[in-house]
């Protein structure tokens, strides 16, 4: 019998690496903004999500981009209004 050669498996999306980051949304309960980084986070190659809390409010962060560039394209990728969040 001859040997099949497996295929080899489609490499996985680098995570990002850097500091720039994008915000998803503030949230008056911390649920809210897991349940939407659940939602949402296939959508951003590997990215981070940070829980900031501002007061009152928890926002919703994904990080680890390496210039505003890709943070933007995230930004547009994620489906959601977001601002771009500087290192």
């Amino acid at each position: 019998a001859v040997p099949v050669a497996k295929p080899a498996p489609a490499p996985k999306p680098a995570a990002p690496s850097g500091n720039w980051r994008i915000q998803l949304g503030a949230f008056g309960t911390p649920g809210n903004a897991q349940a939407l980084w659940n939602r949402i986070r296939g959508r951003l190659g590997g990215a981070q999500p940070y829980y900031v809390k501002a007061g009152t409010v928890t926002r919703l962060q994904a990080g680890g981009f390496a210039s505003k560039t890709a943070a933007a394209r995230a930004c547009a990728a994620s489906g959601q209004p977001c601002v771009v969040v500087a290192p």
